[in-house]
């Protein structure tokens, strides 16, 4: 299993890292055996925030019980828009982050992102006040999340000319699947890079490493019922519906699960495969409330797929 060195961050992460944002995590349930599990699997990085229910909490209390802090990297998230209301703003970002310290149960944490993007904010001013963070020691590294490439640019080419600490991470969304439409609101939107020739050469350059939520595009490709059946819409939830369904995206999974049984894997394994053959500095964030299931995923960030396999995935 290749684990991914961050610049500034301890711990390396794993190539597969846990989303948060499940119903058990949501919800507050004990969660310390699903958490044993996969840590024993090989998963060491956490991807939480504070708009995803109780997961802080829920992971800060089996960190404490395992005293495991020095060996994981835990990533939560800062100016998470609330409905309609944009807070993307400088003031929101020590504010958002004590309260994650608290909650989580540690002085610091790993990697912090900005959640959204507001273009009516400079991202001069926001990394300014993440590097006062990175200086007091309460975040090793920092991150966005739905940003695009010129606006993470920016930000970085005045972090470098001023001896600033620059984003390290990206999440923006990413799969096989194309983000039809945003089924959220909120700042700027969300920000997908599949079929963004800009986006991904920006990322293959690996001086920011590529962090994709929706790795499986919610379900998207988790095989539970082939593509073809009458059911397959009601196994996946509104966002995924709103977000993936349309007939390329219908069309990739097709050829997904035909690749799947030729090689005796699943959709969701190619899914993956096709991401590790991109080129990039990559860890996928996936939720799931099967730890077998990540353990699957794990094998497969191991699976390379040749460029004649990933143009015929993409149609």
């Amino acid at each position: 299993m290749e684990y991914l060195k961050i610049k500034g961050v301890d711990v390396q992460a794993s190539p597969i890292t846990l989303g948060c944002d499940s119903i058990g995590f949501k919800k507050g349930y004990d969660m310390n055996d699903f958490l044993d599990e996969v840590y024993s699997y090989g998963v060491r990085s956490f991807d939480t925030a504070r708009g995803y229910g109780q997961s802080e909490e829920t992971l800060g209390k089996w960190i404490e019980a395992k005293h495991n802090r020095d060996k994981i990297v835990i990533i939560t998230k800062c100016c998470l828009p609330l409905g309609y209301i944009d807070r993307v703003k400088v003031k929101n970002i020590r504010k958002d982050l004590e309260k994650s310290l608290l909650t989580l149960k540690t002085p610091y944490v790993d990697l912090l992102y900005l959640h959204r993007d507001s273009h009516k904010v400079d991202a001069r001013e926001l990394i300014i006040e993440m590097n006062e963070l990175i200086k007091e020691g309460k975040v090793k590294a920092i991150g966005v999340s739905n940003w695009n490439c010129e606006r993470i640019k920016l930000a970085n080419d005045y972090a470098k000319e001023y001896g600033l600490s620059p984003f390290v991470v990206s999440s923006p969304q990413y799969s096989l699947a194309n983000f039809e439409r945003d089924p959220w609101k909120g700042s700027d939107g969300c920000v997908s890079i599949q079929d963004n020739k800009k986006e991904l050469d920006f990322y293959r350059n690996k001086e920011v490493a590529l962090f994709p939520y929706s790795s499986l595009a919610r379900g998207f490709f988790a095989g539970k019922v082939p593509s073809t059946s009458e059911n397959f819409a009601s196994t996946l939830d509104r966002a995924a519906r709103v977000a993936y369904i349309s007939e390329r995206n219908m069309g990739r999974l097709a050829r997904a699960e035909k690749m799947a049984e030729e090689k005796g894997v699943t959709p969701a394994a190619i899914n993956l495969a096709y991401m590790f053959s991109q080129g990039f500095a990559l860890s996928c964030v996936i939720a799931t409330s099967n730890p077998k299931r990540m353990e699957s995923n794990l094998k497969a960030s191991g699976l390379r797929l040749s460029k004649e396999e990933i143009a015929y995935l993409e149609g």
